[in-house]
């Protein structure tokens, strides 16, 4: 691993991988966690933490929350347990009704994102058809409407002509 580092990182280290060290890296994980105090980015990790806890689907597709939910979790260490009783409360109120109706027992975080996953497309699917029929509906009653108002128009004009060759008439 040492070998393996260049520039900075490697001149960080140097000091305590030499062999006359004074005290030498006792395993892999101290070098990294040491590597880790002077390159990681506090700020990110304190911003993400915030992103995460704000971080509600609302209105959005389950997908595009989803994927936002592992890239802010990625920068955290949260164990999958964590995540999992997470998720259920960041999830809008049809996938959180969905999942309370649901007798699975989920092991694991990508199987609850598959159920949360299909239960979101049947909302989608659902939703789309009823706007399909409210659509065909206002169609429907728009014309009905439109045919009533022409009857009715049409009515008026023909009575407006005949009044018209009435008075004509008359007046000859």
């Amino acid at each position: 691993m040492i070998f393996r580092l260049k520039d900075d990182a490697d001149q960080q280290i140097y000091a305590k991988h030499r062999v006359d060290a004074f005290s030498l890296y006792q395993s892999l994980s101290k070098l990294l966690k040491h590597l880790k105090e002077i390159y990681e980015d506090q700020n990110l990790i304190q911003k993400c933490r915030c992103k995460y806890v704000a971080l509600k689907q609302l209105n959005k597709l389950f997908s595009s929350f989803y994927s936002e939910f592992t890239r802010i979790f990625s920068f955290l260490n949260y164990d999958n347990i964590t995540l999992m009783n997470d998720i259920q409360n960041k999830i809008n109120n049809h996938l959180q009704n969905a999942l309370s109706v649901c007798l699975i027992k989920f092991s694991s975080l990508d199987k609850l994102k598959i159920f949360l996953q299909d239960v979101n497309n049947k909302q989608q699917v659902n939703y789309q058809l009823r706007n399909e029929q409210r659509t065909v509906k206002l169609i429907a009653a728009s014309k009905k409407h439109f045919v009533s108002s022409s009857t009715s128009a049409s009515i008026s004009i023909t009575n407006y002509v005949q009044l018209i060759t009435f008075f004509t008439l008359e007046s000859e």
